[in-house]
């Protein structure tokens, strides 16, 4: 198989399963200029500045959302920034920075290599050059006040380049894992270092995590952090005080520029939601009235300093955004003539040309796509077969409890009968 064939094949595999690959998002491209003209900037600004400001984007279920994070996802990789998807789930609770940092480093793409994320990373810094010079600096200033096991675990990780178990706990230790005190002054000792007694909350130290990880990027020689994050909108099945907590944390990544956000990680936020969460939650739940008063009921909470910041990512999610905007006939003509042309490469078949794209208004667009593969997948496997399939409308659901999945949202009547073709096609 040529590599044409093979990337027009692997593009057709991926948007059949509802799982885009790089193959099928550069294909596809994207049709939101103000929103890519936007992400350019952050990226342009953190070549500049180790504060960059979130980007939220906002749109109705099927104005592709997901898939514009997968596109500016390999922009970002073109520029060699490092990038990481996370989706909102039950593992990964917007409320809980420590599963949001593992999140992130478990779900890391880097521009040119494969394996383990922060075992790559580490293997390209260079000890001697000025780029890990300047990080090391940094992450011995006191004023940082960082957990000292980040300056210690990095001296130690120069000093014992043999000891390559040893320095496999450590790039562990960076990608989210422990890293036990007494190993750890056992070592200082052997190298003749002190190793300070020290305690840092899971909290404070998920946020020193994201500082550190992303200055480490950046002296091994990549541009800087990506971290798309998407489903933003099923914080609002938590509860009150989670919903609070995981606006204290919208507020870290949006506004960058403030002391209370992430300063000193080159790090470029970008968030997606649906375009409904203010009326259906900050208003029809009066998050905007009822949270302040929920966590100055908490004073371990409120004197956090964390009020204001549970206000701010409110503020943040009800006034700005990029709103997406709907596929219009257009689009839906040019993506139906792409993804043909694209499924005629990859099985050297010929699809039917006057198949026309259907255009309910509700309809997402990955939702016509799959309907248009299926088709020519049951049309080419059983040419004499009568062939009609149907697709259904999800609604979200913003009741308390109701976690959503981060897997396909468009039910099938006829699955089973798909499942079966698709094992054939496999």
């Amino acid at each position: 198989m040529d590599d044409r064939r093979f990337a027009a094949r692997s593009a057709i595999e991926a948007l059949r399963a509802g799982v885009p690959n790089s193959f099928s998002v550069r294909a596809l491209g994207c049709d939101q200029p103000r929103v890519e003209r936007a992400f350019t900037e952050q990226l342009d600004a953190a070549g500049r500045s180790d504060s960059v400001e979130g980007l939220l984007i906002r749109g109705d279920f099927g104005t592709g959302k997901s898939h514009t994070l997968s596109y500016l996802g390999e922009l970002a990789l073109d520029r060699r920034f490092i990038v990481s998807r996370v989706y909102v789930n039950k593992e990964t609770p917007l409320h809980d920075p420590a599963k949001l940092f593992q999140g992130a480093a478990d779900n890391i793409t880097l521009p040119t290599r494969t394996g383990p994320a922060f075992l790559e990373i580490a293997n390209q810094l260079v000890f001697n050059s000025q780029p890990y010079r300047e990080f090391e600096r940094w992450v011995n200033q006191a004023a940082n006040a960082l957990d000292p096991r980040f300056a210690a675990s990095l001296l130690l990780f120069e000093r014992f380049q043999s000891d390559h178990e040893f320095r496999d706990h450590l790039i562990r230790f960076w990608a989210g894992g422990k890293l036990a005190v007494g190993a750890l002054r056992t070592r200082m000792r052997q190298i003749g270092s002190s190793f300070p007694s020290c305690y840092t909350s899971l909290r404070d130290m998920a946020v020193q995590r994201f500082q550190f990880a992303s200055r480490l990027m950046r002296a091994a020689g990549y541009a800087g952090w990506v971290l798309l994050v998407d489903e933003v909108e099923l914080l609002g099945t938590y509860s009150a005080l989670q919903r609070a907590k995981s606006y204290i944390e919208i507020a870290r990544l949006m506004d960058r520029g403030d002391e209370a956000g992430l300063p000193g990680a080159p790090i470029v936020p970008v968030l997606a939601i649906t375009d409904d969460f203010t009326r259906a939650v900050l208003e029809e739940k009066d998050d905007l009235g009822k949270i302040p008063v929920l966590m100055k009921a908490r004073a371990a909470v409120a004197d956090a300093g964390d009020f204001q910041l549970a206000v701010d990512g409110m503020r943040s999610l009800a006034e700005n955004g990029l709103s997406l905007k709907r596929p219009d006939v257009n689009t839906l003509d040019e993506t139906f003539a792409r993804i043909r042309s694209l499924y005629s490469t990859a099985y050297d078949w010929e699809p039917p040309s006057a198949t026309p794209p259907r255009r309910e208004h509700s309809t997402p667009l990955r939702a016509y796509i799959r309907r248009w593969i299926t088709e020519w997948d049951l049309r080419r496997l059983y040419p004499d077969a009568q062939v009609e399939v149907e697709t259904a409308d999800w609604q979200t659901d913003y009741r308390e409890g109701q976690h959503a999945g981060t897997g396909d949202r468009e039910p099938a009547k006829n699955q089973s009968l798909i499942d079966d073709v698709l094992g054939d096609i496999a």
